[in-house]
């Protein structure tokens, strides 16, 4: 895994939509993809699965993701057919995106990391640490501040001196629910800097709202909360799966 991938990790693990939260629930998810519009599809939250749907050129295109087995399946429900591919780093859910305290580099290959102290940023108590890729090929230092109550890294210093940062902003009602406002700052050397905002519910585990440089936007509404049905999770019967295309002969594409 390379540095710059591990920060496009940490960056996703608090911004992830995607469950192993306690709670379980449904919604309906509005997205918005600058000069292609607003796409509308839902979203179904289980225990270790979850499950999205959205309309992509008049047909319904479906993902399952199951952590528990690491699998995600990609339905075409036009021909009633599949696709699967093992679960990787984006294919992060509610509540699992939360680094383990103790060794939050737990699961990355040829990745170490030590913790250095504790210290504040922006008046939230973070525990500091340091990543180390062990490949020759790709090795560099990332330092990356932890958040002692969310778990998520509020800070990181790329190798280049970049910085990037997240500041607790405020508290607002999104749709009705009770949300964290946080705001995300990249300050890259020569002086590029790029702020975004997300709208995180303690609660679900995951953010109701997201709004990115550049018109990008996703939004949760009609939030429910209770069990989801099993077979939502499951590939139904009659499904034909056929095979993930090759990438010009060099691996599985995505």
């Amino acid at each position: 895994m390379r540095l710059q991938q591990i920060l496009s990790l940490l960056i996703c693990l608090f911004a992830s939509a995607s469950a192993t939260a306690g709670v379980e629930f449904s919604a309906d998810v509005v997205q918005t993809i600058p000069q292609q519009g607003d796409m509308h599809g839902k979203i179904f939250v289980g225990k270790d699965r979850m499950r999205t749907e959205f309309k992509v050129n008049d047909q319904t295109m479906i993902q399952i993701f199951d952590t528990g087995q690491g699998t995600v399946y990609m339905l075409n429900a036009q021909n009633r057919s599949y696709m699967q591919r093992k679960a990787g780093p984006g294919d992060m859910l509610p509540g699992s995106g939360n680094l383990q305290a103790d060794k939050p580099c737990a699961g990355m290959p040829d990745i170490t990391c030590k913790k250095l102290g504790t210290e504040e940023v922006y008046g939230r108590s973070a525990d500091k640490w340091e990543f180390e890729n062990t490949t020759q090929a790709q090795s560099g230092k990332m330092l990356f501040w932890l958040d002692r109550e969310r778990r998520i890294p509020v800070r990181q210093m790329l190798p280049d001196g970049s910085i990037i940062e997240m500041r607790l902003v405020g508290n607002e009602d999104i749709n009705g629910r009770k949300a964290e406002k946080w705001e995300i700052s990249m300050q890259r050397v020569g002086g590029q800097n790029r702020v975004s905002h997300q709208w995180f519910d303690p609660e679900l585990d995951t953010n109701l709202r997201e709004e990115q440089p550049g018109g990008y936007a996703r939004e949760l509404s009609n939030i429910t909360i209770g069990a989801q049905p099993a077979e939502l999770f499951t590939v139904p019967a009659g499904y034909k799966e056929i095979s993930i295309p090759q990438d010009n002969g060099q691996g599985a594409g995505r």
